[in-house]
């Protein structure tokens, strides 16, 4: 049951996001994939320099910190950043970035969190589709980015200016 628990609530927090603060999920994706990108190329040295700071402390808590306050921190600099019209397409995208946390997240995570998410059902079932979601997180991404860029530019360029 735990298990269940731990991975909807992955699932859902961009969901929750989007849904209370109507933040823009494109944007939640990209920014998911700017700090996991970060995370990765930067583990050694946040690793180390944490590790010289803080002697004996967790540096995989650190690391989680610096996964997720990226996160959290556009979801509230960008909330009311769709409209309500538009929110049933967000709320699906939102779902999508969801799924994609729930495959690129868990390496920043605790052991004992990582297993019990993996061993979920809803992990297993959706494991094989792992790229499917990715993708598709991220052309829809694209798509509402492109889509919700003012149109005055659009023309602009049309005209030569």
């Amino acid at each position: 049951m735990l298990q269940l628990i731990v991975t909807f609530t992955v699932v859902l927090t961009p969901f929750l996001l989007v849904v209370f603060l109507r933040t823009n999920a494109a944007i939640l994706f990209f920014v998911l994939c700017g700090a996991s990108t970060l995370q990765t190329y930067l583990d050694k040295d946040v690793s180390g320099f944490v590790g010289q700071l803080l002697p004996g402390k967790n540096v995989q808590l650190v690391a989680l910190a610096l996964f997720i306050l990226p996160f959290i921190v556009a979801a509230i600099a960008f909330r009311h950043s769709v409209s309500k019209s538009k929110l049933p397409l967000h709320l699906f995208l939102a779902l999508l970035v969801g799924g994609s946390l729930v495959f690129v997240g868990p390496q920043f995570l605790p052991v004992s969190v990582v297993k019990t998410i993996q061993t979920s059902e809803p992990y297993s079932v959706l494991q094989p589709y792992s790229s499917i979601v990715i993708a598709a997180a991220f052309l829809m991404s694209t798509v509402f980015l492109w889509l919700s860029h003012p149109k005055e530019h659009h023309e602009g360029k049309k005209r030569g200016h």
